[in-house]
């Protein structure tokens, strides 16, 4: 079976999906999502000069180190310190209060070079991250085995195709249907074959008829001896 474009429209159609795949990349990070995202300062801008953002609006993230007040460190080390002023009252995705060592990112307005008038906060449990970056490295590897199983790469077409499987290496589904298969037309083969080896009616008269000849025959032969 020929195909209707070929190798070139294989190529192109590559170039075509690879470029819709960055343009998308390049859309979804330039729409505005929630106001904690990254077209604020950050941490990383406001942590090595905190003086130079007071009075802009800022998303400062880090972890919970102190809860009265609510108190962030945006560093692991604990450096970069900030009091998050109605951090609890502003929280978005739990209505329990923080507790030390919650990751916190919140958005709000610098007052000054270590406080953060809080708008809007979230925070995330660190299993959800776990189980996040489990359950994708666990769905990636079996999509993956099952493309190496089931697939491979032409080179010459530059395409990819189905693997040729053995006779041997057949579904359990495909085994059953061709023994079913194998199964019927045996015994259909041995019906025809014992209807064939069955004598006829007229066989059996041809048979009679020949067996009256021979006694007829042999007693005219008794006859003419007497």
């Amino acid at each position: 079976m020929s195909e209707p474009y070929g190798q070139r429209g294989r190529i192109l159609a590559g170039v075509v999906l690879v470029g819709l795949l960055a343009a998308c990349s390049v859309w979804a990070g330039a729409t505005t999502g929630d106001l904690t995202e990254s077209r604020y300062p950050d941490e990383t801008d406001v942590t090595s000069e905190p003086a130079a953002y007071v009075g802009d609006r800022v998303a400062l993230g880090g972890y919970v180190v102190d809860t009265d007040p609510v108190v962030i460190a945006t560093r692991a080390s604990g450096y970069g310190r900030f009091t998050l002023v109605d951090a609890n009252a502003r929280l978005r995705t739990d209505d329990a209060p923080l507790e030390r060592g919650d990751r916190v990112t919140a958005f709000g307005t610098l007052e000054d070079d270590s406080t953060l008038a809080v708008e809007r906060a979230l925070t995330r449990d660190p299993s959800e991250t776990r189980y996040m970056f489990v359950a994708s490295a666990l769905g990636g590897l079996w999509v993956v085995g099952r493309f190496v199983r089931h697939w491979r790469v032409d080179r010459t077409g530059l395409a990819i195709v189905p693997r040729e499987r053995s006779p041997g290496s057949r579904s359990d589904h495909g085994n059953g249907r061709n023994g079913t298969r194998k199964a019927t037309r045996a015994s259909e083969r041995r019906t025809t074959q014992s209807r064939d080896n069955r004598p006829s009616a007229a066989d059996g008269r041809r048979t009679d008829t020949h067996a009256e000849r021979g006694e007829r025959d042999a007693s005219a032969g008794g006859d003419s001896r007497a």
